[in-house]
């Protein structure tokens, strides 16, 4: 008896340690901007996301997708697209193991492309779709009954500058069955859709058709065939981002709310009956904005929300979770986020009874956005050690809108497809594990100068993003930081992954009497020739430094050469127009092969310069060689030539002409 009480006990601990292992936090991403839009839990009680990434391509983005195991360590991770600007907004598991992907892709301005992925994430088939007048998006994607698939859609007219709703039904191999545009008089945008317990469909967006220019929740039902069964506007200067059909046959729908509530946007729910009409409906909100991008239903009725908050959390903006019971009252709401920037995208319940969030964050990891991805247990907790995660006490009210037909008909949409040829890349994510233990900073300056925060000793969270600058004293520059980082710019962004010591050295760059007089000076020649650090020019050379300067030794002297003289001619060129504006153009070059570097890579940079170069240098070779073989010949003409005619030294002769016959042979 008592070995079976210990075996129990053992059995609960057990358990419970797997449970609470079973909850993380984690940041993917690199140098540049990502983010997550849409995840799902996998047959393998894994996760696979999707969303655009322009750490490991070029600066305009790619979809990015990571799979994922229930612990959050990538299994794969890959890029897909062109060198332009491409993103995946949606992603589901499919019944053969793979997965459906929708997002956009940059060939004729931008057009909707869906990828078929293998369970490894190769590419099965890839199609963009398109019309001939308009640039689209796939906002939504989803298998269907019959093994195809459904994706929701918005289309932008280049003519007229408006918006409209398309939607896709695709066969199993990625050709149209259907294709149909539920157009207003102005802009209209669809953000869900899902295929009904009917076989039909229900799309969820935004419309300005048939209300102010805030626009308003617009809701279609739609038959098998695409057919228009009930649509119905909601509210005034509304959002839905998301929509799912409920076990009772109804819907329940989450957005944002601008006309209604406590602050200047609140959390919109509402839950509807099959036909559309209002059960209930909701908002949560506080003093500033908030918006609701994604809900459902959990397995004992009520709902789980996911968005952004303002008004709550710890920065500027927090990714807000509420889980509401089946009425819409609040049963628990937290905030995640630091001091920055968190948005939350999707959610959904996972097979243990939590919750799968995927995000951006600007607070943690390794770069300026990266994917921010949660996992909770049933009360929206992850580990004691979390500081990110604070209460709310959002102020609930409800709203008093009631639903206005519309009376639109669908027209066939004209969308063509083609095969693409995209080769899948692997990437390489810094990954960030957050909750983990706590780090310090060491900061010390040398003199010329402090830093702020000023020099000391802190203590922050494992994968906390730390901004610091250098502040120069009068009469002295910033030159770089040493220790644990160095880097020669002023600003610095270290990732906290570790304990960390870091000094500012400064050099004295001028007298102090003629201080004063550069002080009022633009840093450096670019800034001055432009006439502003944000000017694009300015930019592009920046990002040219920070990508192919600062990694090599020989480029970090230039800078410091540049950092060091610049400042005395950014100050001469303040004061003459004429200088400004050569000096600006001198710089077309630089900038034009800056650009090209960034944006296009090495190889094709390289190729254009020799396509620029080559032929005139060809040219002016071949030219040189015929002006000295025309200078060899007059050389030579002016050697040989006779002596001049002379009435002494020529006379004149007679000559008699010999006759011959044609068959001679001599």
């Amino acid at each position: 008896m008592k070995g079976k009480i210990l075996a129990i006990i053992f059995l609960f601990n057990f358990t419970s340690f797997l449970s609470l292992n079973a909850q993380w936090a984690r940041t993917y991403g690199g140098s540049e901007n990502d983010w997550a839009y849409s995840i799902q839990q996998t047959s393998d009680g894994g996760y696979i996301v999707a969303g655009v990434t322009k750490s490991f391509v070029d600066e305009l983005g790619d979809f990015w997708i990571l799979k994922l195991n229930p612990g959050g360590d990538i299994e794969w991770q890959k890029t897909y697209g062109l060198a332009w600007s491409d993103g995946a907004y949606s992603i589901q598991q499919t019944n053969d193991g793979g997965y459906i992907v929708g997002g956009y892709i940059a060939i004729s301005g931008w057009n909707i492309w869906v990828l078929k992925l293998s369970s490894d994430g190769d590419i099965e088939w890839q199609k963009p779709y398109a019309k001939s007048d308009s640039g689209e998006k796939a906002r939504s994607i989803q298998q269907t009954n019959d093994g195809g698939y459904i994706a929701a859609c918005d289309t932008y007219y280049y003519d007229t500058y408006e918006n409209d709703i398309i939607v896709l039904k695709l066969s199993l191999d990625g050709d149209i069955e259907w294709n149909k545009t539920y157009r207003g008089s102005k802009n209209d945008y669809a953000y869900s859709m899902q295929q009904t317990s009917d076989g039909g469909y229900i799309v969820a967006g935004v419309t300005k058709s048939f209300v102010d220019e805030l626009g308003d929740l617009w809701i279609l039902k739609l038959n098998p065939g695409g057919d228009i069964e009930w649509q119905k506007t909601y509210g005034g200067s509304e959002n839905a981002y998301s929509i799912q059909q409920t076990n009772d046959g109804g819907y329940i729908v989450a957005g944002s709310i601008l006309s209604f509530g406590t602050g200047q946007s609140d959390f919109w729910v509402l839950k509807l009956t099959s036909y559309g009409t209002i059960e209930w409906q909701k908002t949560y909100g506080g003093s500033e904005s908030e918006r609701a991008y994604s809900i459902q239903q959990t397995s004992d009725g009520g709902y789980i929300v996911a968005g952004e908050t303002r008004s709550f959390g710890a920065g500027y903006l927090d990714i807000w979770v509420l889980k509401l019971a089946s009425d819409g009252t609040i049963e628990w709401q937290k905030t995640y986020g630091g001091s920055q920037l968190e948005e939350a995208y999707s959610i959904q319940q996972t097979n243990d009874g939590g919750y799968i969030v995927a995000g951006s964050t600007n607070s943690y990891g390794a770069g300026k956005q990266d994917f921010f991805l949660l996992k909770l247990s049933s009360n929206g907790d992850i580990d004691p050690a979390c500081i990110f995660i604070k209460e709310s006490s959002a102020e609930v009210s409800d709203a008093g809108f009631s639903p206005e037909d519309t009376d639109i008909d669908p027209e066939d949409a004209d969308i063509t497809s083609w095969d693409t040829n995209i080769t899948p890349i692997e990437s390489k994510a810094l990954i960030y594990r957050l909750c983990s233990g706590e780090h310090t900073l060491s900061l010390s300056a040398a003199s010329g100068g402090t830093t702020h925060p000023s020099p000391g000793t802190y203590i922050y969270d494992h994968a906390v993003r730390i901004s610091i600058s250098a502040d120069p004293d009068d009469g002295y520059n910033f030159s770089e930081w040493s220790g644990d980082v160095s880097s020669p710019d002023c600003g610095l962004s270290i990732t906290m992954d570790s304990d960390i010591s870091i000094k500012a050295n400064f050099s004295v760059i001028v007298k102090e009497e003629v201080w004063e007089e550069v002080k009022k000076a633009p840093c450096f020649i670019a800034t001055a020739a432009y006439g502003s650090p944000l000017h694009p020019s300015v930019r592009i050379l920046r990002d040219f430094r920070d990508k192919y300067l600062m990694p090599s030794r020989l480029g970090r002297v230039l800078v410091r050469f540049y950092y060091k003289y610049s400042p005395f001619f950014a100050n001469f060129l303040t004061k003459h127009k004429v200088l400004k504006a050569d000096v600006r153009l001198s710089l077309m070059p630089l900038v034009a092969f800056s650009y090209s570097m960034l944006y296009f890579g090495p190889i094709f940079t390289a190729a254009v310069l020799i396509f620029i170069f080559v032929p005139p240098v060809c040219l002016a070779w071949r030219f040189r060689r015929k002006f000295r073989r025309q200078k060899a010949l007059l050389h030579e003409s002016k050697t040989w030539a006779p002596l001049p005619l002379t009435s002494n030294s020529i006379q004149p002769h007679t000559i008699k002409a010999c006759p011959f016959r044609t068959s001679d042979s001599g």
